[in-house]
This record gives structure tokens, sequence and C-alpha cells, in this order.
């Protein structure tokens, strides 16, 4: 792992765990996918993916690849959104990143899972953020 990567995670109060072992909340088993995104988008994007999802109300367990995939998806295709951090972070605590996720993983014969997850959470973040005044 990275120095820069250790440096977002314990910022952040992340824990990387094996992958045999169980993952609570708060925990990863994610590196690669982090360290992906960290080299194509730079450290402040990953930072605002993983507060989004750890920082969040119902949402610390989803420290997962597809998960941080979508989230970050969608901070890259609607950047506007999270200059309304308030709003972003508000809509993440009434979102259940878990149950969406296990939805989309219903249908990942006709879809891969970061892909519906984006698409799912796409609506509800448009829905929430229009319902806070924000025009998309």
């Amino acid at each position: 792992m990275t120095p820069e990567l250790s440096a977002i995670l314990e910022e952040l109060e992340i824990r990387v765990v094996a992958i045999q072992r169980y993952r609570g909340p708060m925990e990863t088993m994610a590196v690669n996918s982090m360290e992906r995104i960290l080299r194509q988008y730079g450290y402040a994007h990953l930072k605002m993916v993983l507060m989004s999802i750890a920082e969040t109300a119902n949402n610390k367990r989803e420290l997962v690849a597809p998960t941080i995939w979508a989230v970050s998806d969608l901070v890259r295709a609607h950047p506007h959104w999270t200059q309304r951090a308030t709003d972003w972070f508000r809509a993440f605590d009434k979102v259940d990143l878990g149950q969406l996720r296990a939805f989309a993983k219903r249908n990942q014969g006709a879809v891969r899972v970061r892909a519906a997850l984006a698409t799912l959470l796409f609506g509800f973040l448009k829905a929430e953020l229009e319902s806070q005044g924000e025009l998309i």
C-alpha cells in the first residue's frame, strides 16, 4: 500500500483487513481499487469517495470495491453535487448502500454490480438533491 493511501485511511480511521477475515464497520479489503482510484483521480477525489461511504449513517460496512467504484463514478460524473458537501452528505445519510448493493447483485447476470449500483445511487441522489433545491 502506498504511503498516500495509508495517510487517507489513517485520517479516516479505516482499517485494511485480510481477504479471509470478516469485514466489520470501517474496514476494507479493497486496497487495489483504492490505489487505482488514487492514481487515476487523485487524493482529494478518493478522500471524498471514502468519506461519502464511511462517514455517513448507514454505510460504514460498505467499503467494498463495487461501492467505492460506483461512488467514484458519480463523483466524477456530477462534481457539482459534491460542491454542496452538506447536502451531499445529508443525502448519503439517508441511503443504505448495503441494501442498494444487495439489490444490484440480484441482476449481476445482466449488468455489473458497480454499474447497477451507480445507477440506483444516481436515482436516489438526484431525487434527494433536487428536493434540497438543486436543479440537475
